[in-house]
């Protein structure tokens, strides 16, 4: 049986000394030390993330007696748990040794899997497309200020930002959710929102913005961007299995894929990529300003001629295909649009955003390695998730995570779950979160 691979010596030099909580990386770090105890305690802690790594690596620590009495029965079970949660190559492995195992064994397995995925806690850790959320009409949105001493040294990056509208439109508390670099566009875009009024509706609302920083546009900065992936071997660390690199790559990515006016899909057979230089059909697009398509709604994936018009409507959200194709059919979409794949996505103003679909190694999606560094134990990556998925949330509310309490809660009491919501205020307020203290004084 295979064993899964142990982080090269490179990756310790130097980087323990900032990771204080528990995560893959330092999993692997004390299994290469052999500290069996400590990587199985590590391992197993990662269970409930649904991660497929960390449950390979139990089911060779348990056949080669690691820190444990040899038991093959618990090593078909862990494999089992992986092939389930997602590694592929766990299925022979697992189908093999079961085979293997006398009857009694195999029904000893078969137990332990099934007590193995009550510790699973995220079983869907898709990140899909967050869905469009419709906002108030904007009365007043003025652009944030480029930082002096950033435009100065030349820096480039994003922040994204959930914010509280009240029922006069006007914003009462912002939050920056994820950031690349750190701390560098922080105060900008919580100066720039702050500022930003909309339409009274009567409501109070949760806003989400993504503000990107990029001097002249992504297509300018290919090489700064890829010399940024190089000298920090984020591609090295990152399959060595480093949450806090995948971190950073998957947020890098995540600039250059938000302004390449792509939408990226993961081909899960492409996973042998050797050359890690960023394909230059990320850098190649043009903005396509939203066109009218009267009756569109919901989201379409189709197929263009050269001629950019619609051939065949392969995927369908929102509304039946049979709908999508009497609308889009023969239609041109944009005299951009030549042959290819697009995405359409209605917006909330009534006009449909066209993005050529880009088809893509998940290596090369911010996606992927966001998602990969949640899995991880990244905890600003598994916040992330949370925003689009109840499991992570539920997950980070069972960690008592301050920042997911206070935006639950603020989305609860919303709903109109007053004591729901304002018990989780109340205990991120506790552990001296000052965004929860700020939006409870405004509930």
């Amino acid at each position: 049986m295979r064993k899964s691979l142990v982080l090269p010596t490179l990756v310790f030099s130097g980087l323990f000394s900032s990771l204080t909580r528990a995560d893959l990386l330092i999993a692997l770090k004390y299994y290469d030390q052999k500290d069996y105890a400590k990587a199985q305690q590590e391992f197993s802690a990662l269970l409930p993330l649904g991660n497929e790594t960390a449950a390979f690596n139990l089911a060779v620590m348990h056949q080669e007696g690691q820190g444990t009495a040899v038991d093959l029965a618990k090593t078909q079970a862990y494999l089992q748990l992986a092939y389930s949660l997602g590694d592929n190559k766990a299925e022979r492995l697992a189908k093999n040794l079961f085979n293997k195992l006398p009857p009694a064994e195999q029904q000893r397995a078969t137990t332990s899997f099934e007590q193995l995925v009550t510790l699973v806690q995220i079983n869907n850790p898709a990140l899909d497309e967050q869905p469009e959320v419709k906002m108030p009409e904007v009365v007043s949105r003025k652009e944030p200020m480029y930082p002096k001493k950033s435009f100065s040294r030349g820096l480039f990056g994003f922040a994204d930002a959930r914010f509280l509208i009240d029922e006069q439109g006007k914003v009462q508390a912002v939050e920056i959710v994820n950031e690349y670099p750190k701390g560098i566009f922080s105060q900008a875009t919580k100066t720039a929102i702050s500022a930003w009024t909309y339409q009274s509706t009567g409501q109070k609302q949760i806003g989400r913005v993504s503000l990107s920083y990029t001097l002249g546009g992504v297509v300018l900065n290919k090489n700064r961007i890829e010399k940024l992936i190089q000298e920090h071997k984020l591609f090295d660390y990152s399959l060595a299995g480093s949450p806090e690199h995948q971190y950073l790559l998957g947020s890098l990515l995540r600039l250059v894929n938000n302004n390449s006016y792509l939408k990226i899909e993961e081909d899960l057979a492409k996973f042998d990529v050797t050359d890690f230089n960023l394909p230059a059909e990320l850098f190649n697009q043009s903005y396509m300003a939203p066109v009218a398509l009267a009756g569109f709604k919901g989201q379409a994936k189709v197929a263009t001629d050269e001629q950019g018009k619609v051939t065949a409507v392969l995927d369908s959200n929102g509304q039946s295909k049979t709908q999508h194709e009497s609308i889009l059919l023969g239609q041109k979409l944009h005299n951009k649009v030549k042959a290819g794949v697009y995405a359409i996505t209605a917006d909330f103003k009534g006009k449909a955003v066209i993005n050529k679909v880009l088809t893509l190694s998940p290596y090369y999606s911010s996606n992927y390695w966001l998602l990969t560094a949640a899995k991880n134990g990244h905890k600003e990556a598994q916040r992330l998730m949370a925003a689009r998925s109840t499991e992570w949330e539920s997950y980070l509310l069972q960690q008592n995570d301050a920042v997911i309490q206070t935006w639950a809660g603020v989305s609860k009491i919303l709903k109109g779950e007053q004591e729901q919501g304002q018990l989780l205020l109340d205990k991120a307020v506790a552990q001296q979160y000052e965004v929860a203290a700020e939006l409870k004084a405004v509930l």
